[in-house]
């Protein structure tokens, strides 16, 4: 069986400038090593199932990033967190507002495979994490404890529109097609600081945060409400047929940037083709090989 050039893209969310120089240096350079284990893992045989877990695992892990360790605490100061994975055969997973437990996207892959399911949620999703042998873990770091101590919560009550800007999304994604020419996506979110208890964005909702198919697969971050109307996911990847996956990418942002609706989109076609597309002012992102160079927008 012939095998083809593996490829693997990832991002750490798109929003607004927040972050110093050193702290956007960090992120990158984290993201350009995490995605780096993922082409080694493609290099080496692994599926791209596998691979895009382990690379959401990771970035799960580094608490610079809004998922996991780290993820974003809603308007009662808990952590609710959101994770999908999908198979361009149509095998998909995901939780929603899952609390305490280290790695989302793991417990979502159960899903897909351990259950006639495609999500769980809440406590639901806690008790099958438990059954699964996913331990107790709190995800709060002193950082996200602190930002949520300090922060007046009336004030982004009242301000909803300009805190959603402030802060953006900064789910965690990737999408890779590994040497056989099989094709998968995930993503892991803490969701927007300050949400409403039981808030499910659009990572879990399959064809909007996340989508593959036999043409390839996308993942989107930003304001997750906004890419759960349009199915943002599903959209891209379904312009595959007649076109390639930059310009899918670009038409689908420029056409959301008209709607006010602030995200950006990661996507990988059947060829090995990919496209990167953005209408916040930052998104992280890396491509291993890099065939081309990644971006921070200033």
């Amino acid at each position: 069986m012939s095998t083809m050039e593996p490829l693997i893209l990832v991002h750490g969310g798109a929003g607004r400038l927040r972050y110093d120089g050193k702290r956007r240096a960090a992120r990158q350079a984290a993201l350009d090593q995490i995605a780096q284990t993922g082409y080694e893992m493609l290099k080496h045989g692994n599926s791209a199932l596998d691979t895009v877990v382990e690379v959401v695992r990771l970035l799960e892990d580094n608490p610079l990033f809004n998922a996991g360790y780290g993820a974003a605490l809603g308007l009662t100061g808990e952590v609710e967190m959101d994770a999908a994975v999908m198979t361009d055969e149509g095998r998909f997973g995901a939780v929603a507002a899952i609390k305490n437990v280290k790695n989302p996207v793991l417990v979502a892959r159960k899903v897909m495979e351990e259950t006639d399911h495609i999500l769980l949620v809440g406590e639901g999703a806690i008790k099958f994490a438990r059954i699964m042998g996913f331990g107790e873990f709190d995800p709060v770091t002193d950082e996200r404890r602190k930002m949520f101590s300090e922060q007046r919560v009336d004030y982004f009550r009242r301000n909803w529109e300009k805190f959603r800007h402030l802060y953006g999304g900064d789910t965690v994604g990737a999408v890779a097609i590994d040497c056989h020419g099989k094709v998968a996506v995930a993503a892991s979110t803490g969701g927007i600081m300050f949400h409403l208890p039981g808030r499910v964005g659009d990572t879990p909702l399959i064809g909007c945060g996340i989508y593959a198919s036999s043409l390839g697969a996308c993942a989107a971050t930003g304001h997750g409400e906004c890419i759960a109307i349009n199915m943002v996911a599903k959209t891209v990847v379904d312009m595959l047929s007649e076109t390639n996956p930059q310009t899918a990418a670009d038409k689908v942002i420029s056409k959301l940037k008209l709607k006010n609706c602030n995200c950006g989109v990661i996507v990988v076609s059947r060829d090995g083709d990919y496209g990167v597309a953005y209408n916040t002012p930052y998104m992280g992102w890396t491509v291993m090989p890099k065939l081309r160079d990644s971006v921070l927008k200033d």
